[in-house]
């Protein structure tokens, strides 16, 4: 397995310091000091022609001069320095990966430094060592002291936590963050990758997933250019291993700066967004919740179910971590049974308040250490309970130390996920100590913990999504026939736009539905078809340049005779020739005007990064104003393409909410599920629009069809 030959970056017997330096104020400095003060499990190296010595230990003038093996290089040079050293690692036969911290490579966009990477990485390829950089800072490993980043400060806390970062100032930030914690927030590995030159985010992804130290990949991701490949290795390890993405780029201005910073496309949010879903990634706000989220689903068992209750000893946080729950869509408060409020009562002083709200005990400021304890285990005891907020402010006249361990000895008795928030500072240290020591997660403040269980109810529920669903993203080139074939030739050939009956004939092949229609090339024709049809009717014109019909007065509706159709023929042609007379008249479409029914819009396009996507929303005003639309990357299932009608903010509509019609979502999922399938098989279109669907109790027709090629 490639991601194997990772060993050689986060278990290295041997490192040299390529570029050390004695100025505390240089790279080559910290990273030698950091290996040193975290006691690395092997032999470190420094090498710089200057020193003798550097930190107590030994210097050498270059990489010849080390006697003992090197498996591991960091590379702290100017860049134009870094194609010798590797030319001197690969005389030597032993180097086996190299950190590159260096930058000045292809990330400038320069010509000639792009050409030095490539430089670099031929020499590297033909030695056999593999690379990391440039324009990183490298890896961590708490396993075994590894550090060979330049970030001063970083305490190493083993924990259950694997990051990778696409920003090496910010990653090690976070980092310094997690650690310097009240109670610190522990890793097993890290690393940011910077230019990707050889080794890339994927690669590091599947070293984690194989890795059974690591138990929730975090990442900080600001875009990425084979997003597709991404998400199909997401997926493989998602359910396996939860990934958790702090993704920016949500804004317009967000999306500019990260493709400024990282090179890499930053790319449409919403598109992302579904792509996550699709994966099974979970997707989170902000550092402090990427940390808190990977912290608990690292520690604490899945829930079962989404039935939570927040205990408390304080009425304030009890009620800030409701809000928290009630403003998560995924989370139901758990109702207690008769038999638990009643135990509660037996057991809680008097003044407690049990059922005045459903998920919600509030144990009272006279709830001792033991009363916190049975407490808590009366509702983890309870079968209609998932998971438990626990809260406590604890007074002066309580042991905190004792209240934690007490509280640790109930929770490992169940199965169940406890998130713990004890309020504040020094005085429940100790309690807080306690309680991580025996694997239950711990926040500083109420909310923190109640989106911490959010998270672990987001993540139970992926889990069952992605082991239920079989990957569709595998693309397939379609067999298309040959008239098919034809008009696609033809559209390319002349440049132009595919017509409405070409687009319909290409859409036909993957069984999408259609209202009946037929082109007329004059009214003659128009009429007989209108009577063949049945009246009402639509006429529309049909012209390769002619996109936006409505716009040139193309198109007229409710015609419910033949006077109204030789009519309506002769407005829509002179229309077209004053409005676009270099516009080339292939006929009208006559087509059956559909009944009244719900009305979608249903398409797709071929992103930069995902490739093609498919989408769903309301029709009419409702794509436009309230943007009520769901995105997928295609291909996919007719299950994935429920999941996205429920996602509109309108979907109620589509059950039958306030007397409307229910319609009929298998018709409209598997249209959508074959629009993705056109748009996967045939890789010459760019977009898809049907533009409206009619949805009814039984079927779903496209009244309209446009295809860019």
């Amino acid at each position: 397995m490639k991601s194997k030959s990772l060993d050689h970056f986060f278990y290295p017997k041997s490192i040299a310091v390529v570029g050390a330096s004695e100025d505390p104020g240089k790279a080559g400095y910290q990273i030698v000091r950091n290996l040193l003060d975290l006691q690395f499990s092997g032999p470190v190296y420094p090498v710089n022609p200057k020193l003798d010595e550097l930190c107590g230990i030994k210097c050498f003038p270059d990489l010849a001069a080390i006697p003992e093996a090197v498996e591991q290089m960091v590379v702290s040079v100017p860049a134009f320095a870094v194609p010798q050293v590797f030319e001197q690692a690969a005389k030597r036969g032993d180097v086996k990966a190299a950190v590159i911290i260096a930058s000045g490579f292809s990330e400038t966009k320069e010509p000639e430094r792009v050409e030095l990477e490539k430089k670099v990485l031929a020499i590297a390829q033909k030695a056999g060592i593999r690379v990391i950089g440039p324009n990183c800072i490298g890896v961590m490993n708490t396993k075994n002291h590894l550090d060979t980043t330049f970030a001063a400060g970083i305490r190493q806390v083993p924990g259950g936590m694997s990051i990778i970062s696409q920003s090496g100032a910010l990653g090690a930030s976070i980092m310094m963050f997690a650690t310097n914690q009240a109670v610190p927030i522990g890793f097993a590995k890290w690393a940011h990758v910077g230019n990707q030159a050889d080794v890339d985010v994927l690669e590091v992804m599947e070293y984690y997933r194989d890795d059974p130290d690591t138990k929730a990949i975090a990442m900080y991701m600001e875009g990425i250019n084979n997003a597709r490949q991404f998400l199909e290795v997401a997926q493989s390890i998602c359910q396996e291993k939860p990934v958790i993405i702090l993704k920016v780029g949500r804004s317009e201005v967000g999306q500019g700066a990260a493709a400024s910073h990282t090179g890499s496309l930053a790319g449409s949010d919403s598109i992302y967004q579904a792509a996550f879903k699709q994966a099974g990634i979970l997707r989170v706000d902000t550092v402090e919740e990427l940390l808190d989220a990977a912290k608990a689903i690292s520690m604490q068992p899945l829930p079962q179910g989404n039935r939570i209750v927040v205990l408390t000893e304080a009425g304030g946080p009890g009620i800030i971590a409701m809000d928290e729950l009630g403003l998560s869509p995924e989370i139901t408060l758990a109702k207690l049974s008769p038999k638990t409020k009643e135990n509660l009562k037996e057991i809680l002083p008097p003044m407690a308040i049990v059922d005045h709200t459903e998920g919600y005990v509030d144990m009272s400021a006279a709830a001792d250490e033991k009363q916190h304890a049975e407490a808590l285990r009366c509702v983890l005891d309870d079968p209609e309970v998932d998971g438990v907020v626990h809260l406590s402010v604890p007074p002066t006249f309580l042991q905190p130390k004792k209240m934690g361990e007490l509280t640790a000895e109930v929770v490992s008795a169940f199965n169940k996920p406890v998130t713990v928030c004890y309020l504040a500072g020094d005085w429940v240290q100790a309690a807080r100590e306690v309680l991580e020591e025996r694997g239950i997660p711990t926040f500083d403040m109420p909310e923190r913990a109640a989106r911490a269980m959010v998270n672990l109810v987001r993540r139970a529920n992926l889990v069952q999504k992605v082991k239920k669903q079989k990957s569709t993203l595998s693309v397939t080139k379609a067999n298309i026939s040959e008239s098919v074939s034809n008009i696609i030739q033809t559209a390319q050939t002349n440049q132009r736009a595919v017509t409405e009956p070409e687009a319909r004939s290409i859409l036909h092949g993957f069984g999408v539905p259609f209202v009946p229609a037929e082109l007329a090339h004059n009214q003659n024709e128009a009429v007989d078809i209108a009577k063949k049809l049945g009246y009402p009717v639509v006429l529309k014109v049909v012209s390769p340049q002619i996109i936006h019909k409505s716009d040139v007065g193309g198109v007229k509706v409710n015609l419910d005779s033949e006077q109204k159709v030789r009519s309506a023929f002769s407005k829509i042609v002179a229309n077209a020739k004053v409005n676009m007379p270099q516009a080339e008249i292939q006929g009208l479409l006559v087509s059956k005007q559909a009944d009244a029914g719900t009305e979608l819009i249903i398409g797709g396009m071929r992103d930069l990064q995902f490739g093609p996507v498919v989408m769903v929303g309301f029709g009419g005003i409702f794509v436009e104003v309230l943007k009520d639309v769901s995105f997928r990357v295609a291909p996919i299932s007719e299950k994935e393409a429920q999941a996205m009608l429920r996602e509109l903010k309108l979907y109620p509509l589509l059950t039958g909410a306030r007397g409307q019609e229910k319609v009929d979502m298998d018709a409209l999922a598997a249209m959508i599920a074959k629009v993705g399938q056109a748009l996967a098989g045939i890789p010459h279109i760019k977009e898809i629009d049907l533009n409206p669907v009619r949805a009814y109790s039984k079927g779903a027709v496209a009244l309209d069809a446009r295809i860019i090629i």
